[in-house]
């Protein structure tokens, strides 16, 4: 899936060309928790600097996050090639329910299949599905990776979080009714 933010238009990823469509937000909760995406990734920069790191930044930093795992996906062991590049994972997803950061140490490198059927599952289950006899293997490479990056947020935000969903879909829907009320007047 494509963020809300993402312009319409084709990209290419290895030999292909891929088209892809850019989501619009249709409504209070889509508005909601892209806020509360925005609101983890602002908090993985400040749990980054509050512990010596410099923010996590794909361009710059996700070639370490691979050379840490080497070449292949962390959860199902395909390797990484022209045809079959990585792509970011959240290990705890960015999303009001989970509530991971965007920040060192809860971002690896995944195949595009895994990333698109991960869809906010507990790594630790997706593992055992993807991975099989080599479960136990990642699971530990995993804990030493996380051991490594010391990802443990001890923040409770889930309150933080909620409130702003809750907020900022009030607020979105007061200016878009004030919108419409502005634009009926002038009909």
């Amino acid at each position: 899936m494509i963020s809300a933010i993402a312009s319409q238009g084709a990209t290419r990823v290895g030999a292909r060309q891929v088209k892809y469509r850019a989501v619009m937000p249709r409504g209070r909760p889509d508005i909601a928790n892209t806020s509360v995406r925005i609101f983890l990734h602002e908090m993985g920069v400040a749990y980054d600097e509050e512990r010596g790191k410099e923010p996590y930044k794909k361009p710059k930093h996700f070639q370490q996050v691979q050379d840490f795992f080497g070449n292949p996906c962390c959860y199902c062991g395909v390797e990484f090639s022209t045809t079959e590049a990585p792509v970011e994972d959240h290990l705890i997803p960015t999303n009001k329910t989970d509530l991971g950061l965007h920040a060192w140490g809860n971002i690896v490198p995944a195949c595009r299949e895994c990333n698109a059927k991960k869809q906010g599952g507990d790594w630790r289950d997706f593992i055992i599905e993807r991975a099989g006899v080599d479960a136990a293997e990642r699971h530990a490479r995993m804990r030493e990776f996380i051991s490594a990056q010391g990802y443990a947020p001890k923040q409770d935000i889930g309150e933080i979080a909620g409130e702003l969903y809750d907020e900022v879909g009030d607020i979105a829907m007061t200016l878009i009714r004030a919108k419409i009320k502005r634009v009926r007047e002038k009909l």
